[in-house]
């Protein structure tokens, strides 16, 4: 159980950094950053219990908007993710899902379908945006905006966390 919690401070520190230091700088279009740091959440070990899970998330979140000067909305993001994944798990995966957390997140990856693994990352993902975005916006005025704004930036995420956890699940086998 250690090597899981050191595993997670690396995960922790280097995503954060690396939201934090690179990708926060990318501004595609000028308006667009891809969030790399939900990698993070995605991988998250399923063993761990939901408590520490959602206190982790804070402090990721918390992290982020450190390097972000966001106000909270990125901790408000993760906690909303960090709460809903077990719900999202248990529907993506159906009978497949491990609610004791036997099993690693490489495994979900190595032995669900193209389509779950897709409808995963991509419900984290388009969920994430979606509080971070509104809590940004907080108006229903502009409604329109939050959803566009919220699709390309899910679309370019989407991309840049498939090939990290890609690469993270090709280094850990």
């Amino acid at each position: 159980m250690i090597n899981v919690y050191l595993l997670i401070f690396k995960r922790f520190i280097f995503l954060v950094l690396l939201q934090g230091l690179i990708f926060n700088n990318f501004n595609f279009f000028d308006t667009y950053d891809p969030y790399v740091c939900l990698v993070f959440i995605i991988t998250f070990p399923v063993k761990v219990e939901k408590i520490t899970f959602m206190i982790i998330s804070f402090a990721f979140g918390f992290a982020l908007d450190l390097y972000s000067n966001s106000l909270g909305i990125n901790t408000a993001a993760c906690l909303s993710i960090a709460f809903l994944r077990s719900y999202i798990l248990n529907f993506v995966f159906g009978s497949f899902y491990d609610p004791h957390g036997i099993k690693l997140i490489k495994n979900y990856v190595s032995e669900s379908t193209f389509s779950q693994k897709l409808l995963y990352i991509s419900s984290i993902i388009l969920i994430h945006h979606l509080v971070l975005f509104s809590l940004e916006t907080f108006s229903f005025e502009f409604i329109s905006l939050i959803m566009f704004k919220t699709l390309i930036t899910s679309l370019i995420s989407l991309i840049f966390c498939s090939t990290f956890i890609y690469i993270m699940i090709e280094n850990e086998k």
